[in-house]
């Protein structure tokens, strides 16, 4: 289904149907008075921009996020709107931060929906739904017939994750052929898609929650921000119990286009990832990640400012935990010791009131959560993660891996220690911009490892994303 060119109908506002017309390039919507009495009681400024203490309830503008009509084509349509609209002599017109538009369906009947666009392209090849045959003549060097046909339409799965209580969400990918018949120069197009479908019907929280983290894995798998994932094509469960693409998700574009030379290799792709995707998508829908230290382009991935770096340690000290847990590579010894403490501690604070009391429990507390030091987290990460990350260090370090991990875990620590402590004598050289690089790289073979990936997989995942260019 594909959105009108002109967007204009009725919408509901303060119990009143509006008139509206949506500006695509402003990403607006501007609402016309049906007559002149509601035009001069729109005119009021107060009636939209009153600073009195009056409760939400007496002003029901500031609650409503949302407006629902009806289009031209008798369609459906929902704007979500920022909350604060301008009012231009009695004109209103509101932000819009996403619209639904949609046959005439139950809204809370949605099944799935799917996303085309350059970067789902880039994650799966669209040169499999294409099979192209050449026929030399007999001297074997001249090009006699060159045959293109479209492959049959095969879905692959990219696994099953629980999108909300209750609800799973099924991922796959597939890729499809169209023909142009008036373009002699590009005759045959393919395209990839990537399809999710829940276990039952939802509403507009699911949707939305399924499409922000389908737009954070892929914002997770190029390492960067300006990911453009397109339209949403929404699957709805009609009045007959059947399944049909009904409405279309719009978002406004907010960047541009990647435009680095590498894009379509600096992306871990489906051919790595298959079903542990899925995988992927569960962390992200558990918030997992914070997504701070990603780049917000592929040219910015070579840019340190001290406000990266510390997310970069941020974000290793999150999966860290994610993945290791609090004792890591302590010995038994340490954990029964620890453990004994806090028993000790809690036997007190149970005998004790008032301060005592507390001040026992806030002990309790340091005691149980007390880890290791950020160097030796460091230390023990890069050495669980070797046989994934010693050809990287090798191409950046001449010394063995052993010694590399020393010496990362040290100057990384002071680093950490520095910032944390807002030390401005802190000195950079080439080397911390190294050890840096190799913590990037080292926040994603501990997720991949812990997603599956075998260490030979998670090699090729890192050498492509961070354009390594690293012979494996």
């Amino acid at each position: 289904m594909k959105k009108p060119e002109r967007l204009v109908g009725f919408v509901e506002y303060e119990a009143t149907q509006f008139p509206f017309e949506f500006d695509e390039s402003s990403f607006s919507i501007f609402l016309y008075p049906p007559d002149k009495k509601a035009l001069d009681g729109c005119a009021n400024p107060i009636r939209f921009f009153s600073s009195s203490t009056k409760t939400a309830q007496e002003h029901e503008w500031v609650q409503q996020k949302r407006l629902l009509g009806t289009t031209s084509e008798k369609y459906q349509i929902v704007f979500d709107i920022q909350d604060s609209p301008s009012n231009y002599h009695g004109f209103i017109s509101f932000q819009v931060n996403w619209y639904l538009y949609f046959r005439n369906v139950d809204i809370n009947s949605v099944i799935g929906f799917r996303i085309t666009g350059n970067v789902v392209n880039y994650f799966y090849p669209p040169e499999t739904a294409i099979k192209a045959e050449i026929e030399f003549n007999e001297n074997g060097r001249n090009v006699k017939k060159i045959a293109v046909n479209s492959t049959e339409y095969k879905k692959v799965s990219c696994g099953e994750y629980r999108v909300s209580d209750k609800i799973d969400a099924t991922i796959e990918a597939a890729a499809y052929a169209s023909i142009h018949y008036d373009n002699a120069l590009s005759p045959i197009e393919a395209t990839s898609i990537l399809t999710m479908g829940f276990s039952a019907p939802v509403g507009l929280d699911v949707l939305l929650n399924s499409y922000d983290n389908t737009r954070l894995f892929f914002e997770y798998i190029t390492y960067r921000h300006n990911v453009i994932l397109g339209d949403v094509e929404v699957l709805f469960l009609n009045r007959q119990e059947k399944k049909e693409y009904g409405g279309v998700l719009v978002f406004p574009a907010e960047f541009a286009e990647e435009s680095n030379k590498k894009v379509k290799q600096r992306i871990i792709k489906y051919s790595l990832l298959t079903t542990k995707a899925a995988k992927l998508f569960n962390a992200i829908n558990n918030n997992a990640f914070e997504f701070q230290s990603i780049c917000g382009s592929i040219g910015e991935t070579n840019r340190y400012s001290s406000s990266r770096i510390i997310m970069i340690f941020t974000e290793f000290e999150r999966e860290y935990r994610n993945i290791f847990g609090q004792d890591f590579g302590r010995s038994d010894e340490y954990l029964e010791t620890k453990q004994a403490v806090v028993d000790l501690i809690d036997q007190y604070e149970k005998s004790q009131h008032g301060k005592r009391r507390r001040y026992a429990n806030q002990l309790k507390n340091y005691v149980d959560k007390r880890d290791s030091s950020f160097e030796a987290n460091i230390k023990k990460a890069l050495t669980d993660c070797e046989p994934i990350l010693s050809g990287f260090a090798r191409k950046r370090y001449e010394e063995s891996y052993p010694v590399v991990v020393d010496g990362i875990a040290e100057r990384m620590g002071i680093i950490r220690n520095g910032i944390a402590h807002s030390h401005i004598d802190l000195y950079f050289d080439a080397v911390h911009l190294s050890d840096i690089k190799i913590i990037e790289e080292l926040i994603y073979a501990m997720r991949l490892k812990e997603i599956g990936l075998t260490d030979e997989e998670c090699q090729k995942a890192i050498n492509d994303l961070f354009g390594e260019n690293f012979g494996l």
